[in-house]
């Protein structure tokens, strides 16, 4: 059995009497009974394998000294990730407790907002906190394609490497000349988060939260004109700074630049039209991806299936058939049968709620 979770958006914690506008993820407890009902009880000898498809941690806003650097080395990372570790506790542990079990494994693969576990520290981190050693046989990180497969030719994607503003350059992973240490290649979509929505998320705590995000920003520009010009305006200072920081010239030659200006550029773009493009193949049967915040599952011919995971972080959508706020917890369940293909589906988790709850924590 394989358990698939992306875009938990785990953050750097919430402090009773203050709001932290930068993590999204309040569903410790949830995450927790999810990994207990499939690792423990009547599936304690089940064989698990987790597969965390990008953007568990949202390592993009988590601030160092109440700021957002972009130039980010393997010790900030550490900062950051070190923050996240102490904010959920909970949560962390009951991913760590999937490996109780021998048969169990872990294999986790970055997205674009935590693209911070490609460097090897993060890594060691990481695996200190969920085993208790800097390294593990049953723990595996994804740092050297943007997507991998198990058997019977299922394939994960996150989804971001389709979108030419937050595709990373897997050739290039860091940037190293005129730096005394490495630092991440962030994508232009990163550099969007870190200095755009990271610091307007304050004015409007919902701005990385609708979806499609054109229909904000159109009705931005009628009912709320002063912030939707003012939003226009720090995207304008912040594209032109990294243009004409030197420190970002190694990132893209212009003609790679211009290949995302002159495509259409999305928040929360469908990835389905690329899920059906990769399922022609005869060799994979089922693809996976999250990054858009959308769940999804999708059936083709001869029994090939697209699933998107959606996301842990309530969403609010504009499309007139699913208008409104999404709170639906999501995961992929793969299911191996003593004989024939797996099962491959879309879950929805429910878990027991708490019979009350403080609305402001």
């Amino acid at each position: 059995m394989a358990i698939v979770l992306s875009d938990l958006h785990i953050g750097s914690g919430h402090t009773k009497g203050q709001l932290n506008f930068y993590d999204d993820f309040r569903e410790d407890a949830r995450l927790e009974q999810l990994l207990s009902h499939y690792t423990a009880g009547r599936n304690q000898d089940a064989e698990v394998h987790l597969l965390l498809n990008g953007d568990v941690f949202d390592l993009l806003k988590v601030s160092v000294n109440g700021k957002f650097p972009d130039a980010i080395t393997e010790r900030l990372a550490l900062m950051k990730l070190e923050q996240c570790l102490k904010g959920h506790p909970r949560a962390v542990k009951a991913i760590g407790s999937v490996l109780a079990n021998p048969k169990n494994r872990i294999t986790y693969q970055a997205g674009n907002h935590d693209m911070e576990v490609l460097f090897p520290g993060v890594q060691r981190m990481l695996c200190r906190a969920l085993t208790g050693e800097e390294t593990h046989q049953r723990l595996m990180f994804v740092s050297e394609a943007p997507f991998f497969e198990i058997e019977d030719g299922i394939q994960l994607h996150h989804g971001h490497q389709f979108e030419a503003l937050h595709a990373m350059d897997f050739q290039k992973p860091f940037l190293t000349r005129g730096h005394r240490e490495p630092i991440l290649n962030l994508p232009w979509g990163s550099l969007f988060m870190l200095h755009v929505v990271n610091k307007l998320l304050g004015e409007r705590p919902y701005l990385d939260k609708v979806m499609p995000f054109w229909p904000l920003f159109v009705g931005g520009l009628f009912f709320d004109t002063a912030f939707t010009l003012k939003m226009l305006g720090v995207t304008a200072v912040a594209y032109t700074k990294a243009r004409l920081n030197p420190m970002w010239w190694e990132k893209r030659p212009f003609d790679k630049l211009s290949r995302f200006l002159r495509s259409e550029v999305n928040f929360f773009e469908s990835l389905d039209h690329f899920a059906r493009r990769i399922l022609s193949s005869p060799k994979v049967n089922a693809v996976f991806m999250g990054h858009t915040h959308a769940e999804m599952v999708r059936t083709y011919p001869r029994g090939k299936i697209y699933v998107n995971t959606g996301s842990w972080m309530p969403m609010l959508s504009l499309h007139l058939p699913h208008l409104g706020l999404n709170r639906g917890l999501h995961f992929g369940l793969i299911r191996w049968e003593d004989s024939g293909p797996p099962r491959v589906a879309l879950m929805r988790w429910h878990g027991t709620r708490a019979l009350s709850e403080e609305v402001i924590s």
